[in-house]
């Protein structure tokens, strides 16, 4: 078993006057992320209208999923209002801030 050698210092650093280029992020972009909670949370208020539509037409449904779908759709809005609440705080403080 060998051990690779350590690179040289000087390979990473960019010479004085040059800006190193910065690499991009390995993961999925903010907006896709936030596009996919979206599209999930769209899904679950989607699914819990089916639900109680149908047990309101009188169609054989589980009371206990219609309320647990229905819980679930409600919790994940309330997140999201938080989240937009918060972010739109951050945002006001960053734009009050002297230059």
């Amino acid at each position: 078993m060998s051990i690779a050698p350590i690179p040289p210092i000087s390979a990473e650093i960019a010479p004085v006057g040059t800006a190193a280029a910065p690499k991009p992020a390995a993961g999925p972009s903010f907006g896709a992320v936030l596009e996919r909670a979206l599209g999930s949370l769209n899904q679950q208020i989607n699914e819990a209208d089916r639900l109680a539509l149908a047990l309101a037409a009188g169609e054989d449904v589980d009371l206990h999923e219609v309320m647990l779908a229905l819980e679930t759709a409600s919790i994940g809005l309330q997140a999201a209002l938080q989240i937009r609440n918060r972010a739109l705080e951050a945002y006001r403080e960053v734009m009050s801030m002297p230059i």
